[in-house]
């Protein structure tokens, strides 16, 4: 394995992390923008009110999101072992 293949390896990897981890950022930030908005309108302060939907909303969409982000990190240590093997 050469310079060139550590160097694609490794950005793959980082590549997958952030794709994998994407849907959750996402949801948290777009449910924090939100309450945040309708905490504003409501003048309601309560910061446990704001953190405990975005937990529920990340827990769900990990639910939801876990099997492809499961099939996508299985699929690159396949193709890790293939290239460790070759």
């Amino acid at each position: 394995m050469g310079t060139e293949d550590l160097a694609r390896v490794t950005s793959e990897a980082m590549l997958l992390c952030l794709l994998v981890s994407l849907p959750a950022v996402i949801v948290a930030a777009t449910v924090g923008l939100l309450i945040a908005f309708v905490q504003a309108v409501t003048s309601l302060q309560e910061q446990a009110i704001g953190q405990g939907a975005k937990m529920i909303a990340v827990v769900i969409t990990l639910l939801v999101a876990a099997p492809w982000g499961a099939r996508l990190v299985l699929e690159f240590a396949q193709s890790m072992m293939r290239l460790a093997m070759a």
